[in-house]
C-alpha cells in the first residue's frame, strides 16, 4: 500500500507477527526506467531487509517495455517475486492507463504480463486486480489474466468505481475462485478487501 508498507513498516511487522509474504509499496515502471533522478527515488521504495523475506516488489505502469526493464531491475535486486498492480482505482494512476484502467485494455494487460515475465527470469509473477471497472463484470477479464499463468491472482472485491466506498463483494471473490477451478488454473487466488480482523 502506497505510503504505508515501506521497509520500516515491513520490518516492524516481521518482528511482531511474521507474515507468509510481504509486498513493497507499488513502484512506477515509468519512473524506474525513465531517468537517473526518478530511478533513484524509486530505488528507495525498493529497499528491503533480509528479515522481510519473502518480499515481492509491486509494479504499476502501462508500457510493456517498461515492465520488461523494471522486472530485470527487480530480479537483479534479489526480490522473491513481482506483483503487477492492475487494481489501483486512483484517478492519477488510471489516467496514465495504469492500475485498474488496464481492466479496460485486456490485450495490453496480457502483453504487460508477458513482458514482465520475460524480464523476471525465474521469479514468480503475480497480479492484483478488481472485479470490474464501472460495474461487476469479471468473467472475460479474469479468464484473460488466468491465461497468462500468474503464480497468484489477488482479487480486490470491488469495482474501480466503487473504490472503497462499499463493502467488498466476497461472494464474487468466491465466484472467481470457482471460475479458476473450472478452467483448471493452478494460480492461487487471494481475496482482498475489508480484512479487519487479525484473529
Amino acid at each position: 500500500m502506497a505510503n504505508v508498507t515501506d521497509t520500516a513498516f515491513r520490518r516492524l511487522i516481521s518482528e511482531i507477527a511474521k507474515p507468509s509474504v510481504m509486498w513493497t509499496e507499488f513502484v512506477s515502471c515509468e519512473a524506474l526506467t525513465h531517468d537517473p533522478d526518478s530511478r533513484r527515488r524509486m530505488m528507495t521504495t525498493l529497499k528491503y531487509a533480509e528479515q522481510e523475506r519473502p518480499v515481492v516488489a509491486q509494479l504499476f505502469g502501462s508500457k510493456p517495455e517498461q515492465f520488461y526493464e523494471s522486472a530485470m531491475i527487480v530480479r537483479d535486486l534479489g526480490f522473491d517475486g513481482i506483483d503487477i498492480n492492475m487494481g489501483c482505482p486512483e484517478t492519477n494512476v488510471n489516467s496514465q492507463g495504469s492500475g485498474a484502467a488496464l481492466i479496460l485494455q485486456p490485450d495490453l494487460a496480457v502483453d504487460i504480463v508477458a513482458a514482465c515475465k520475460r524480464g523476471a527470469g525465474n521469479l514468480p509473477v503475480s497480479i492484483k486486480t478488481r472485479i470490474g471497472f464501472h460495474h461487476i463484470d469479471y468473467t472475460d477479464w479474469i479468464l484473460r489474466l488466468l491465461g497468462t499463468d500468474p503464480e497468484v491472482l489477488t482479487i480486490h472485491g470491488r469495482t474501480r468505481d466503487e473504490m472503497s466506498k462499499v463493502p467488498a463483494h466476497w461472494d464474487v471473490i468466491g465466484e472467481v475462485v470457482a471460475l479458476a477451478k473450472l478452467v483448471g488454473s493452478p494460480a492461487l487466488i487471494l481475496g482482498n478487501g475489508d480484512v479487519k480482523s487479525l484473529g
